[in-house]
Order: C-alpha cells, then structure tokens, then sequence
C-alpha cells in the first residue's frame, strides 16, 4: 500500500523537487551546527502579530530549522501559504531571532534602494523612536533591511522583506541589528 503524502493543497503524490532539497539542505545545516530540524511545526507562529506574515488565510510551517546563533535563540522556516493577491501556492522564508527583553509592536519598512526614509508603525511611539537610534538605522541599511517586525521577544524578517543573501549571513545581520539596539530599550 503507498503512503499519500498530504500537502497544503490537498494530497500530492511527490513533493515538489525544490521543497524536497530545502528540507535535504535544512536539515544537514541543521545538523552540521548543532541545530534543530522539524518538518512541520505551526507552534512556532502561534501569537505572532498578523502583519509579521503575508495577508490571506494563515498557511503552515515547513522545514523550520531551531538553535542558537551569535548568542541568539533564532528559528528559521518556510512560510507556506495561498497569497492572497495571485491564489497560488507561495513559500516564504522567515527568520525570527530572540531579542535581549520584551517590546511593544513595532513595524519598520523600508523603501528598496531609499537610504534616507524608515517608515515606523506601532502603539508606542516612543519606545519606537528609541529603537531607531541613529546606529540602528545605519545597521537596517548597511543590510539591506526593507522591513521586520519587533514583537514581544522577537525581531521578525522574511525574506520578501530585503537584507543579505543566505539563511546563515541573515542570522549574522540580525544578531548584529539587535546588538545595536540601545541597551535602555530593555529598561523601562
């Protein structure tokens, strides 16, 4: 008797060839620092703030990858949804590093190519203007940032959303955004 494999979509009979190598490349990247490799696990955006990911029906987790990097707990998956402008099937990666204490929502867009503008979104419009120290804002556009999202203990980027080739060099740039977040952010 041959297993069905059930996909986002409904049943699928093979995985699509680029999907099957993610999750071969995952779970080796996984395994040659020490990480953590799960095939599926929704747990991981339960409470996320809903602008963090695409708009349209929430999609699932795939190939999430756990562990600690440059001093940071991080995650690192596939986000695959239904985009809600074309109705087709879509994958997404998403990177969400720990961050050193607890914080208000906050957006941070970027126009491409813009060195001059970040436009801010949240409920708190002080410990937003903190956190864009002139520091950090050099930092969002030494990388290339064109968006994340600070909520709770994370700092939230998918890979629409602009900053360094790679899987490993994001998890650099992030930990190295997040060390240049003003250390009073945490205080108050």
């Amino acid at each position: 008797m041959r297993r069905r494999r059930w996909g986002w979509f409904g049943p699928q009979r093979n995985e699509p060839a680029d999907e099957t190598a993610a999750a071969t490349g995952r779970q080796a990247m996984a395994q040659a620092h020490g990480w953590h490799y799960v095939p599926h696990d929704q747990r991981v955006i339960v409470g996320w703030p809903r602008t963090a990911l695409p708009p349209g029906p929430v999609g699932r987790v795939c190939d999430a990858v756990f562990g600690d990097t440059h001093g940071r707990a991080f995650t690192v998956f596939d986000y695959a949804h239904r985009s809600a402008r074309t109705g087709q099937g879509e994958r997404l990666l998403v990177w969400a590093m720990e961050l050193p204490g607890r914080a208000p929502y906050v957006r941070v867009r970027c126009p491409p190519g813009d060195t001059h503008d970040i436009y801010v979104e949240s409920g708190d419009t002080d410990f937003a203007l903190r956190l864009l120290s002139t520091e950090v804002r050099e930092e969002i556009r030494r990388h290339a940032f064109t968006g994340f999202v600070v909520d709770s203990h994370l700092l939230i980027h998918t890979a629409a959303e602009g900053g360094p080739e790679g899987i490993e060099d994001t998890l650099k740039a992030m930990a190295e955004l997040i060390e240049h977040l003003p250390e009073d952010l945490w205080s108050s």
